[in-house]
């Protein structure tokens, strides 16, 4: 394996080429800077925030950043905006073919002061989907600007390491006990300074790669796409409630199709199986997006989490209502409603309720409901550079994302595609049982510099993945513990307050600087006595340094 890697790196390294033209049906990665700056563009102008179905294809982003490029008074903003859709260039060969080879170099650095609590993945802000490989080798073509293929080669440090600490004894949701094994104590996590470079034997090379990858055929009003990498649903700052792209890898298949005022799209993810189970897991989501007026836009998803040795071709019918499959043995359901809504010029709210379990009063089953709401109100303005400030609150029920036979959560294997495993929820990052609060404030100059500035309150009741969601202590049970959450006698509070930032210079752009500064602070509150124990703190740094060429 290590040996096809190097070759496979050896070949991509030797090669890099200039570049002409973008691709129309390209998927623009999550993490490009267009997102925040068409969605300013839209709060400044008094317009409900463009489509959160995401990422867009190149095509698509055109459309979106025309309609309110005509109404802004902001002509740098948009020009940079263009500048971030028409990023990704390739070398032109003939009118139907294009392609580009590309290297990254990433050298990035991590250190905190508290290895003796802090030491595993879930402890860090800057974790597993955030940490950059030291080389990724991209390999892009484009055929007539219809179809967009892309995918890479990572070489870098795996999260698992020879010498870390596992257990598989506590049981996690529906996923067969004894079957998972977490990290108790995670040697790339609980030093206190390493860098992402193989520093002996022990350490293993990544295997889960390519991240981000795609095959993507688009036309004028539609895009399919399928590979690898992070989607949303939603507009929410610490994450969005049916799907959040804090999972950066997700293997999907999609469908959109869209109009000013219109969206439809069709969603199938095929989640990982670390473990080995017979049985395989698809979400299989649609989602309507309607613009009203605008300034309203409202979105409305309907999905069902599949769970089975062989998957019935009937349920990959899109126009099925997927709340009518009555087959509990298989399918979990989940449906939401997004809103978002223009108050005034520069200022925009954004709210989003989901429901996976709801009990009528004259129901008898013991099956507590499961629901969640997230509402987010932000404002920009201009000031030597354009600043966006944000204030979030979500809530989760106890069971919200949890059942005795299928759930919501996400094993995703370390090394070799297998244990020791992290675990993750579909939907919001934060999980079951949970009240956040947040604040932020982020600006970017336009030319060389972006800061984001934020401070969450995490809640966390009884109800987490590694307890159960039945008062009977087994995960085989049926979910009745009701909220609302917090849930229990004690709640896990955690205060995080961070800064992070990029910088580019204006000699190199294809050189960039980024860095993040957390401070963790955790106690345990007891509700009957109103007093904080078990107190804990970390402050994390990372620092990295990025070139492409």
């Amino acid at each position: 394996m290590k040996r096809l890697v190097l070759l496979l790196a050896t070949l991509l390294l030797c090669i890099s080429l200039p570049a002409q033209a973008s691709p129309s049906s390209r998927m623009i990665p999550l993490s490009s800077p267009l997102y925040e700056q068409v969605d300013i563009l839209y709060r400044l102008a008094g317009h409900a925030l463009p489509s959160a179905s995401r990422p867009w294809s190149t095509r698509e982003a055109r459309q979106i950043l025309t309609t309110i490029a005509n109404l802004s008074e902001y002509p740098e903003l948009v020009k940079k905006a263009w500048q971030n859709i028409e990023d990704t260039e390739l070398k032109e060969i003939s009118p139907t073919f294009s392609y580009l080879l590309s290297t990254t170099m990433n050298l990035e650095g991590y250190a905190h002061t508290n290895p003796t609590q802090f030491k595993t993945p879930k402890d860090w802000l800057y974790s597993v989907d955030e940490r950059k490989p030291l080389f990724r080798f991209t390999m892009e073509m484009d055929f007539s600007d219809r179809l967009y293929f892309s995918t890479s080669v990572d070489l870098g440090v795996s999260s698992a390491h020879d010498d870390d600490t596992t257990d598989s004894s506590k049981p996690i949701g529906a996923l067969t006990a004894g079957s998972v094994y977490l990290q108790q104590s995670a040697y790339r996590y609980q030093k206190a300074f390493l860098p992402n470079i193989p520093l002996s034997g022990s350490d293993n090379l990544l295997s889960d790669w390519p991240r981000e990858s795609q095959l993507s055929l688009a036309g004028d009003w539609w895009s399919l796409t399928t590979g690898r990498g992070a989607l949303n649903w939603g507009s929410g700052q610490t994450g969005n409630l049916v799907l959040g792209d804090h999972i950066t890898n997700h293997n999907h298949l999609k469908a959109s199709f869209y109009a000013e005022q219109v969206k439809l799209e069709l969603l199938y993810l095929f989640l990982p199986n670390p473990t080995g189970e017979t049985d395989q897991r698809i979400f299989l989501g649609h989602r309507v997006e309607a613009q009203p007026a605008s300034w309203a836009r409202i979105a409305i998803t309907e999905n069902v989490m599949y769970q089975g040795s062989s998957l019935i071709l009937a349920y990959l019918d899109p126009t099925y209502i997927y709340h009518n499959l009555y087959d509990s043995d298989h399918l979990n359901a989940i449906a939401s409603l997004e809103v978002d809504l223009a108050i005034q010029p520069s200022l925009s709210l954004h709210g989003q309720f989901a429901l996976d379990q709801f009990q009528l009063p004259n129901e008898s089953s013991t099956i507590a409901n499961a629901l969640a709401g997230l509402v987010n109100l932000s404002y920009s303005w201009e000031k030597e550079g354009f600043w966006t400030a944000s204030a979030e609150f979500a809530t989760t029920d106890p069971v919200m994302y949890r059942r005795d036979g299928i759930d919501f959560l996400v094993a995703r294997g370390l090394h070799n595609n297998g244990n020791p495993v992290i675990i993750d929820y579909l939907g919001y990052q934060y999980g079951s049982d949970s009240q956040v609060f947040a604040l932020s404030l982020a600006y970017d100059n336009l030319t060389n510099l972006d800061l984001l500035l934020s401070t969450t309150l995490h809640r966390q009741g009884e109800v987490d993945y590694l307890t159960s969601h039945s008062k009977t202590g087994l995960n085989s049970s049926a979910p009745d513990k009701k909220g609302p959450a917090p849930s229990g006698p004690t709640v896990l509070e955690t205060l995080v307050v961070g800064l992070k930032g990029t910088y580019t210079p204006s000699w190199m752009e294809q050189l960039s600087f980024s860095g993040e500064i957390d401070w963790i602070g955790k106690r345990t509150y007891t509700k009957a006595t109103k007093i904080g124990s078990d107190h804990q703190s970390d402050l994390q740094l990372s620092l990295g340094c990025t070139v492409t060429f």
